[in-house]
């Protein structure tokens, strides 16, 4: 910065003097003529850039001493010197003068100012300036791709581009960087990437985007697309009508009619639509039985160039460095449904944990229901909605292991929905209030304004079932109504107006309720209405499955030590997944539920006739549900019992066979096994077209995606689950393997480690000391080898946490020495050279007997040298005298590791080294359950078994005179 800050500074030296003469004309004229500035000089300080000379000058920073003697100097250069060229032509004390003027006016900020004051001065001072004086110099910087890719110095870097971030507040800063450099600082410096460059991220849409000569828009397209911006006040609906068209794709009328972001009368949303095709930013498609409208490439560039998430309209030289500006994008043609943005700058939450936490409080600041977002540009609300859904193994309920942080308020529930894969995440709060949740989060405004439209669903619902209801020769109405059991949903609700208007009061009803009955010892009241939720649920579930959209519940359990202490909390939450989880399911287009448990009369004849294939006599599931929390894969196999149960609450007609009726199955699953990480990861490489081996062989290729899950299980497991790696945090790594720089096809063991690295420092060898895991964090960070102070100051850590970890880290060689220059220094390598999978046979580092590290007369096997490290770097006599030829974890080393806590913190990192292909799904134990069952209700029928006919019979009025949508026992209340 030192080199190129000054030349930037000189070259605005000339437009910050003509600003100041201006200032100075427009308060005291004659100042230009008589040079006694200080006057002026002062008014500028005080009443322009707000520095106190009477109350503040004590206490003035070194930043804000040397803004106000970048003004000073700035003033008494634009009154007396203005007009020199060549300072050699002045006399010696005013050459003098001269020169140091201009050092000052061009030192600023770099640290080699006046009083070596850094970026914040540059803020305070110049930038402050021309922001105040309401001038906006347009910068361009041009970064040179080899200087920015040989930085031996990432600080150096870090520092540039804080500086660039603060030129952008006020002026217009244009980068220019080739391809490879901007790759590399999306790489290298993802949190500013994320920040002050992602702008138009379109991920991996096909979008068609305005193009000027670079790939970006054109100057004259930028500026077309501000003045039509000009004619839409931030207070008006056709700006928000604006914001909720997607850049890719086209919204029916009716949809924006219904769309509660709009927020206009339905009445003028037609009109307001031709407007904005009056000022050429949206396109009208007339010949459909649905007019739809979509944007131009204008309108494209007005929302995301000029168009906040809140609705804000942006000025043009603000919007180059502004962050978070536009909407989520949408990765595919399917269902999409954006957050809103991140605009809480620097200050809010840093990790995915910290962000689902930061709820607000319901009612007050936030809403009950709210889209889930990100804090960055990789966990953007794209990226959280990939991260969450990654504890999905399959549908069925699936339990995930993983340290989760309670929500401010645990009566928020998050939404998200991508490719027509719907996210509902909810925190448990016992069975009423999660009930609620989930009821008012699939019905809410959001999700019917966004999901369940009426282009999906049809006006008259018509869009659903489509085959069916053509082969069946009956109406949807019917179909909803006795096939899929939509509740509240008589003929007097059969167009989607009249069916939103009633979903809605029954479900605000229902939440009032929850409301009044949570904490009631009535206990036939709350029967009723966890019926009345049950049957919300089971509605909504089969509407989704009807209209093509997979449903997720993600139920988080903050604390699942306190759940499984008392009896009643543990049973609440067994019988919750009992009744709750075996209502979503539907054979066809009928509700599995009433095929298979319903036992009343009343609602048995209100069904359609149906056939059981044999060829497929297994129902689907509706919903899939993941359940996560600290400890929650301890809890498999009481929820596996307890679905176990219904199968005894069989129709006694199917259970001894009078009526045949379709299988349910459950899978009960873990999403955190060996087996659940190798095929996430084989997952995300097939999307991204990556393979994990160089080799054709299949067993080699086997063997190198076991090389990278078993990264994953030493850097995630702990040291009761060696075996086990979160299913989110891997999905986290993964994704920001998919933003860097990769020009091979092949996912490695350093990817792997780059993803890792990425992470929370508080997800990295959790067993370990949080001191120890910052400082290895740090080398992971750093691009090049660092030495003791830059760890030190990097890290934030103490010299004495320094000493003692350093070596701890290095004698198991995931940190490794570099003599450079007589100077130690020292990189991080999560996969050490000593670990069966590796095919190295020597440390990273060059042996070198003076770094203590590895020493060159120790045996050259691996297990050898493994113990020699140990025993070089633990003052533990027992370690020294146990050797073990051939080292692996068995009961011999497990005990000794058992005895110290030094090592039993490294044992998952040893174990998931060591361990044999069949103990990783299995366990160090040996004796795990299968991380796989499936629970089974009913039998597949028989080819005599008998078909029961079933009573068309008409709508009633009975559905509509009470709340309950036909359900039986709903809980053990």
């Amino acid at each position: 910065m030192t080199e190129w800050m000054p030349d930037l500074l000189e070259g605005l030296l000339p437009r910050s003097i003509r600003l100041v003469r201006k200032f100075v004309a427009d308060k005291d004229p004659d100042v230009l003529t008589h040079a006694r500035y200080n006057p002026v000089s002062r008014r500028l300080q005080e009443d322009i850039l707000g520095f106190n000379h009477q109350e503040q000058h004590s206490t003035w920073s070194d930043a804000e001493a040397e803004a106000v003697e970048y003004v000073e100097s700035l003033v008494e250069h634009a009154v007396k010197y203005y007009d020199i060229d060549d300072s050699d032509d002045l006399p010696k004390y005013h050459q003098r003068r001269y020169d140091s003027l201009q050092d000052n006016l061009t030192t600023i900020g770099t640290g080699r100012g006046p009083l070596n004051a850094g970026i914040e001065a540059l803020a305070k001072g110049p930038i402050q300036l021309h922001e105040e004086l309401d001038d906006t110099p347009q910068l361009t910087l041009v970064l040179d791709g080899e200087s920015w890719s040989t930085l031996s110095d990432r600080g150096t870097g870090v520092r540039a581009l804080a500086a660039i971030a603060v030129l952008g507040t006020t002026c217009d800063v244009r980068l220019v960087v080739s391809p490879a450099l901007d790759s590399a600082l999306e790489r290298r410096y993802p949190s500013w990437y994320d920040a002050h460059l992602r702008l138009t991220d379109t991920r991996e849409t096909s979008t068609t985007e305005p193009q000027g000569n670079d790939g970006q828009p054109s100057a004259d397209l930028l500026n077309d697309a501000w003045e039509a911006m000009q004619d839409l006040s931030e207070e008006s609906g056709r700006l928000r009508l604006l914001g909720e068209i997607p850049v890719d794709s086209t919204r029916d009328y009716r949809d924006l009619k219904q769309d509660d972001e709009v927020d206009v009368q339905a009445g003028t949303v037609g009109r307001y639509v031709l407007d904005l095709e009056d000022l050429g930013l949206v396109d009208i498609d007339r010949r459909g039985q649905y007019n739809s409208a979509s944007l131009t490439d204008l309108g494209q560039v007005a929302v995301e160039q000029y168009v906040t998430p809140d609705y804000r309209i942006i000025h043009p030289t603000q919007s180059t460095l502004e962050t978070h500006l536009t909407p989520t994008p949408q990765p595919q043609a399917g269902t999409v449904y954006p957050a809103r943005m991140n605009t809480m700058g620097g200050d809010g939450p840093g990790t995915a944990e910290d962000w689902m936490a930061a709820t607000g409080n319901a009612g007050e600041d936030a809403d009950y229901v709210q889209w889930l977002n990100g804090p960055s540009g990789v966990l953007d609300a794209w990226g959280m909605h990939q991260r969450y859904l990654a504890g999905r193994r399959d549908r069925g309920v699936t339990l995930v292991d993983d340290r989760i942080e309670h929500f401010e308020d645990g009566r928020v529930s998050y939404l998200s929905c991508f490719d027509d894969e719907l996210l509902v995440a909810a925190q448990w709060g016992g069975p009423l209030p999660t009930l609620g949740r989930l009821a008012g989060s699939l019905l809410s405004d959001k999700a019917l304004s966004k999901i369940l439209t009426p282009s999906r669903l049809g006006s008259e619902f018509g869009e659903i079932d489509d085959a069916v209801i053509d082969q069946l020769d009956r109406d949807a109405g019917e179909i909803l109504r006795w096939g899929h059991q939509i509740g509240w949903f008589s003929e007097d609700e059969e167009d989607y107006d009249g069916w939103r208007d009633r979903i809605g009061a029954v479900r605000s009803l229902c939440l009032q309720q929850v409301g009044e009955l949570t904490n009631s010892d009535d206990v036939e009241a709350r029967t009723e209405l966890m019926r009345d939720l049950h049957g919300l649920i089971a509605s909504a579930t089969q509407l989704y499955y009807a209209a093509g959209v997979d449903v997720t519940i993600n139920i988080r359990v903050p604390d699942t030590g306190m759940l499984v202490s008392d009896e009643q909390r543990l049973n609440d939450f067994l019988d919750f997944a009992r009744y709750t989880v075996p209502k979503q399911s539907v054979y066809g287009i009928h509700s599995g539920y009433r095929m298979l448990l319903e036992d009343r009369p009343t609602k048995l004849k209100r069904r359609l006739p149906y056939d059981v294939d044999e060829a497929d006599p297994t129902m689907h599931l509706t919903a899939s549900w993941v359940f996560s929390g600290p400890t929650m894969t301890d809890l498999h196999g009481d929820i596996e019992r307890a679905i176990e149960e219904e199968a005894s609450e069989l129709r006694e007609a199917v259970a001894n066979g009078q009526e045949s009726a379709p299988v349910m199955e459950i899978p009960v699953q873990l999403g955190d096994s060996y087996s659940a990480i190798r095929d996430l990861v084989e997952k995300y490489a097939s999307a991204k077209n990556y393979q994990v081996a160089h080799r054709g062989d299949l067993h080699e290729e086997q063997q190198d995606l076991e090389r990278l899950v078993r990264l994953f299980l030493r850097v995630l497991g702990t040291e009761d689950r060696p075996h086990r790696a979160c299913p989110h945090d891997v999905a986290e790594a993964m994704l920001h393997i998919a933003q860097s720089t990769q020009s091979y096809d092949f996912i490695t063991v350093r990817d792997i480690s780059y993803g890792l690295s990425n992470l929370p420092t508080e997800r990295l060898l959790p067993n370990l000391p949080p001191t120890a895991t910052k400082l290895l964090k740090t080398l992971l960070d750093a691009d090049n080898s660092i030495g003791r102070s830059e760890i030190i100051d990097t890290a934030d850590i103490s010299e004495s946490s320094y000493d003692r970890y350093i070596n701890e880290l290095a004698a198991w060689d995931i940190i490794e020495p570099r003599e450079i220059e007589g100077h130690r220094r020292w990189e991080a390598h999560l996969e050490p050279w000593w670990t069966p999978q590796s095919n190295r046979d020597d440390p990273f580092a060059d042996p070198n007997p003076d770094t203590g590290i590895f020493n060159p007369e120790y045996p050259r096997d691996v297990a050898s040298a493994v113990m020699c490290h140990l025993t070089t770097h633990y003052d533990l006599p027992d370690l020294e005298t146990t050797y073990i030829e051939g080292i692996r974890p068995g009961d011999d080393i497990k005990r000794l590791f058992d005895e110290y806590d030094r090592l039993r913190r490294w044992w998952p990192f040893l174990w998931g080294a060591f361990a044999d292909s069949g103990e990783l799904e299995r366990g160090p134990s040996g004796t795990a359950a299968s991380d796989s069952t499936v629970v089974r209700l009913g039998q597949s029928p028989g080819p005599d078994a008998a078909q029961s006919s079933f009573q068309d019979i008409s709508e009633t009025d009975t559905q509509r005179d009470r709340l309950s949508q036909p359900s039986p026992r709903l809980t053990n209340d």
